[in-house]
């Protein structure tokens, strides 16, 4: 397996325009769990990322933000909803007030940083994503396993009606 990462086996930056492709070759080499970690998700992100999957029985697991009103954004349940018809081990899972950004792939590899997963933060924005092997930052692992403890399972009838397949193209604050 070819390693994107940086000569010196630590880190790699990705700025505007890098960041979907190499996700999406990391995605296509994954054997056995996906996490991703956003506050806010569009149909655009999953489509790509359930393109990108090469064993369709792999785990993939989300975790979403819930606000303090109980509301989970519309775009990220329609695109919560789009995963759930599309990969058969599928979970998904909301935390109050989540903002990291945070992919894990077979808990080897990790992109971290300020881009949301959806169109808008992917394509237009000026984020910054830092990738690397899990074992540069060990800790990562367990704040993840942290985080999908302490949050609550979402069902298939919180996704009922959600099926908004437009990508987020405008900045989208909550």
């Amino acid at each position: 397996m070819e390693s994107k990462i940086s000569p010196s086996g630590e880190l790699e930056i990705l700025g505007k325009g890098q960041l979907l492709p190499h996700l999406q070759t990391s995605i296509s080499q994954a054997t056995e769990s996906i996490c991703i970690v956003g506050p806010w998700l569009d149909a655009y992100f999953v489509g790509k990322v359930i393109d990108s999957i090469s064993y369709p029985e792999i785990e993939v697991h989300f975790i979403v933000r819930i606000d303090d009103e109980g509301i989970i954004d519309s775009k990220t349940l329609s695109a919560l909803n789009l995963a759930r018809k599309n990969m058969p081990n599928y979970h998904a899972r909301s935390l109050l007030n989540l903002h990291s950004k945070v992919i894990l792939i077979d808990k080897d590899l990790f992109y971290l940083g300020s881009t949301n997963w959806y169109w808008y933060s992917l394509h237009e924005s000026l984020e910054l994503t830092v990738t690397g092997k899990s074992l540069v930052l060990p800790e990562l692992i367990s704040k993840i396993e942290s985080y999908w403890n302490m949050a609550q399972p979402l069902r298939s009838a919180d996704m009922k009606g959600f099926h908004d397949l437009d990508p987020i193209t405008a900045y989208y604050p909550r």
